[in-house]
């Protein structure tokens, strides 16, 4: 169990350091090009990870905003997260009909994922088009059922989704 909290932690360092870099090219195209402080709207403190990072790292943390498609959403829930991501995916016509036609097929163990219907569900979000997600879930279920079991297979990409959070 040692050698995993280590890995974790090495992750941590590893990301922690690309984020760095990443924010150091950021300031320096805006500079080069006259926009400004690209990253001005996050917060200070807040560490901002890519939700590809895997779920795992998110474990322990609050999320203050989400940045997709370079716009900043504050929010202070994985409820909320999950809420953001899902009306995106929603907006786009061919993803809203994928997720129809996956309504009631993504199950858990005892309940519905994805359904028409809120019946059965402990946390039911609403995310448009009459489907609910259920949300009753720790963080790392949560994030692992969206990614995993909701948008790759319907073709949705996450991968330049970035989450700020905030240890607890």
């Amino acid at each position: 169990m040692d050698i995993v909290r280590e890995l974790e932690a090495m992750r941590k360092r590893m990301l922690q350091e690309i984020n760095t870099e990443f924010d150091v090219l950021l300031a320096r195209i805006a500079e080069e090009t006259g926009q400004g402080n690209l990253c001005a709207s996050l917060p200070v403190n807040d560490a901002t990870y890519p939700l590809t990072a895997g779920a795992g790292i998110f474990k322990g943390k609050k999320p203050t905003g989400v940045v997709i498609g370079g716009e900043y959403v504050p929010l202070r829930t994985w409820k909320q997260l999950v809420a953001e991501i899902m009306a995106r995916c929603m907006a786009d016509a061919r993803y809203e009909q994928a997720l129809q036609a996956q309504a009631g097929r993504v199950s858990g163990k005892k309940r519905a994922l994805l359904a028409s219907s809120d019946e059965g569900m402990r946390s039911p979000l609403p995310i448009g088009g009459g489907l609910f997600l259920e949300t009753h879930y720790d963080t790392e279920t949560l994030l692992n059922i969206l990614m995993n079991r909701i948008l790759r297979p319907i073709g949705y990409d996450y991968s330049a989704i970035r989450v700020t959070v905030r240890e607890v």
